[in-house]
């Protein structure tokens, strides 16, 4: 039989332990919340170049190679190629883009005027379409007064648009600048880095590879899917353009495909102003065909080719990969096409590794449970 003396070391000391632990706790919890707060604002960015890294590793082992072990002058190497491959394309297209958008807005201003805007009110659309006489007034004080109101917000959504566009020019330079730095030292850094964060990690060797392989797959597969749908929409957007009678079909194609590289408003861009155009030019049959074509067809493959071939770089379900790039761009913008993924990415993988590993070590401790076979981490 125990003595009183020696039940109540244990609970001491267990007291002790607690009350050691739970300051501790709190203490870290607090230095995390305030971490976050300082550091929210680049994680985005932080986590584009930490893919980035992740997608040039093999690339910076071998060059590393050539370099003789020089990590600086083999992460500016990469950083420079990298900028260079980014921005190229980027700069041209919103070149292109532009001067098309200066072309086209010359060509609209004059239908925009207030005696255009009155005949397209009292003679255009009553002539068009006769069954918006009864929901429409086509008088001569309606069609004044629908002029002044559509200028009106014109020129307010104009302002707007122009103010959002250096804001978000300014912005996505200093991002630019930030995703350079971070890359140059990720890349230089990254065995260092890589040493610190294994030190701190719960996981074994071949979870954290796992995990690495898994999210490089995913990296990869983003970016292929930047680069092939846009191409692919810019095809199928050429023959459209033919049949409904835009002029010059393959110049507004690489319009397109210049426009399906912008996330979110992507490829509507490109064929948008060619539905106005045949609004003002063509038949009715035309540019309804052109909007019903551009929004199933074009528009649509963005959203089933992207998330395609994702699935089939990391093997994940379309749906999940659709949802994934979906919400990462509601919820960070430009930048949530690939963040989006990546954390995707990190929920499977923790997902695997209960699967694998904790869920049989609690079977294991409950009697015998089924367990469900490993599967390759990449799979």
């Amino acid at each position: 039989m125990l003595s009183p003396m020696t039940g109540t070391v244990p609970r001491r000391r267990a007291s002790d332990r607690n009350r050691v632990l739970y300051p501790l706790l709190a203490f870290l919890v607090g230095i995390a919340v305030l971490a976050f707060l300082v550091f929210r604002h680049f994680l985005a960015v932080f986590t584009v170049a930490a893919s980035v890294a992740l997608l040039l590793a093999p690339a910076q082992r071998r060059l590393s190679v050539v370099l003789r072990g020089r990590h600086a002058l083999t992460a500016g190497v990469l950083v420079l190629v990298t900028t260079v491959v980014l921005l190229v394309p980027v700069l041209v297209s919103v070149a292109i883009l532009s001067e098309h958008a200066i072309t086209f807005f010359d060509w609209v201003r004059p239908h925009l005027q207030p005696e255009a805007l009155r005949e397209l009110w009292r003679e255009t659309l009553p002539q068009r379409f006769p069954w918006l006489h009864g929901f429409l007034r086509f008088d001569e004080q309606g069609a004044s007064e629908a002029a002044s109101a559509i200028l009106s917000r014109l020129a307010v959504t104009a302002n707007s648009l122009m103010q959002q566009a250096v804001a978000g020019l300014t912005e996505a330079l200093f991002e630019l600048l930030l995703f350079v730095m971070m890359l140059f030292f990720l890349l230089k850094d990254g065995a260092a880095l890589r040493r610190e964060a294994t030190a701190i990690s719960p996981l074994s060797g071949a979870q954290e590879l796992a995990i690495a392989e898994h999210l490089s797959l995913t990296v990869q597969g983003v970016f292929k899917a930047m680069i092939l749908v846009p191409i692919v929409q810019g095809i199928v957007a050429a023959p459209g353009l033919a049949f409904f009678g835009v002029p010059s079909p393959l110049f507004w194609s690489v319009l397109v495909f210049l426009a399906a590289l912008v996330p979110l408003l992507g490829s509507a861009l490109g064929w948008v102003p060619a539905v106005v155009y045949l609004f003002f030019n063509g038949e009715d049959w035309q540019w309804i065909g052109m909007l019903i074509y551009g929004t199933l067809l074009i528009s649509g493959i963005d959203n089933v080719v992207k998330p395609l071939i994702l699935g089939g770089a990391a093997r994940i379900h379309p749906l999940t990969a659709f949802l994934s790039i979906l919400g990462g761009l509601l919820t960070f913008g430009p930048l949530g096409f690939l963040i989006g993924p990546v954390i995707l990415s990190l929920v499977l993988s923790a997902i695997r590794i209960y699967r694998d590993v904790l869920r049989p070590a609690t079977a294991s401790d409950t009697g015998p449970l089924p367990v469900v076979e490993s599967r390759p981490a990449a799979s």
